[in-house]
């Protein structure tokens, strides 16, 4: 009996740690990249072996816009580093196209 509750106590201790571990991870991943980052450089491949890692990342970074949603304002560098172009000073004045990825 004594062997029986050692191992309940040793996988609930187990499962309590898995979960913390989840949890932690799932933090991280809902933080800047840069934070992330630094989190993933001190723990080596275990998280991609123990977690459901795609799904946990494809949730933490799925963002909140829906399809109709006014883009968030950002501000870029012009490729010749002349100035800036802000997003919202094209707001009324004329059509937008946002392309992320290669069109060629």
């Amino acid at each position: 009996m004594k062997v029986r509750k050692f191992l309940v106590i040793v996988a609930l201790a187990i499962a309590v740690l898995y979960c913390c571990a989840f949890a932690g991870f799932d933090y991280a991943m809902h933080q800047p990249p840069e934070t992330f980052g630094n989190v993933m450089k001190h723990t080596g491949p275990a998280p991609f072996l123990i977690f459901p890692f795609e799904s946990m990342w494809k949730s933490a970074r799925a963002g909140h816009l829906a399809p109709g949603d006014m883009a968030p304002d950002f501000t870029l560098p012009l490729l010749n580093h002349s100035g800036s172009v802000t997003l919202s000073s094209f707001r009324g004045a004329k059509p937008v196209v946002l392309i992320f990825g290669s069109y060629t």
